[in-house]
């Protein structure tokens, strides 16, 4: 096997510092890599490898190349936000505007880009912003799950530098679902707020038309009762009537 195929099986069984060398040297022998979408694949699992090794710049580096030869018509979504993500790690704010914007410009209201734009703006330039463990999605971090596996140390035991990186992998995610389960809960009480202030408008409504239909009877009982010329102008309406009213 090549070390291309060698380091996606790496990555796929969690042995990511294996799979850094293999796809860093796949991707530095470019005569390695048998095609253009093979070179591509390689980019996209080296940066998500340096990314889960903490190496964000570096990532950002591989995530851009294969960013540039991405296969038409457009770069896919999950890497575009990958490359996000990797500068918001590396503390490159404005490259990660930059690469979330095109994420929107391909996929408009793709809804880890609104929110991590939103986190851009809200926050102070000192702040940290943190995104997604790679824009993992739900489905796939069950896959991530389901595939891991760790190797065996010579004590007989898990080996625990595997071990502590997917926790980590999975921490990452966790803290990403928890901050978007916050947004949501707070859009909804802001969507409760707003519902409750059109119930009142509408409970207002309600009693200035009784109010107004009230009225407009009265006139009429009023009318009935005098012995008015024909001429007189006719009774008004409940709506009439409550645009008549005096504040």
């Amino acid at each position: 096997m090549m070390d291309w195929e060698l380091g996606f099986q790496a990555f796929r069984e969690g042995r990511i510092r294996e799979a850094v060398d293999r796809l860093g040297a796949a991707a530095d022998e470019r005569e390695r890599t048998v095609s253009l979408g093979v070179r591509f694949q390689t980019l996209t699992f080296l940066g998500a490898a340096l990314y889960a090794l903490g190496k964000a710049a570096e990532a950002a580096i591989a995530f851009q190349q294969a960013v540039r030869i991405a296969p038409p018509p457009m770069p896919p979504v999950d890497l575009t936000i990958n490359l996000a993500n990797a500068y918001l790690a590396a503390g490159r704010r404005g490259d990660a505007r930059r690469a979330l914007l095109m994420t929107l410009r391909n996929a408009p209201g793709n809804q880890e880009a609104l929110m991590l734009l939103r986190r851009l703006d809200q926050q102070s330039p000192d702040e940290p912003v943190t995104g997604a463990t790679l824009g993992e999605s739900p489905e796939s971090a069950r896959k991530y799950l389901r595939t891991l596996s760790f190797s065996r140390v010579s004590t007989g035991g898990l080996d625990p530098a595997q071990v502590k990186l997917a926790l980590t992998q999975i921490e990452l995610y966790l803290d990403f679902l928890t901050a978007q389960i916050a947004e949501r809960d707070e859009s909804i009480a802001r969507l409760e707020a707003e519902l409750e202030r059109f119930h009142q408008m509408e409970d207002t409504l309600v009693e200035n038309l009784i109010k107004a239909q009230q009225l407009a009877d009265q006139q009429q009982r009023a009318a009935s009762h005098t012995d008015a010329p024909s001429g007189d102008a006719p009774a008004l309406t409940p709506l009439q009537a409550l645009f008549q009213q005096k504040p």
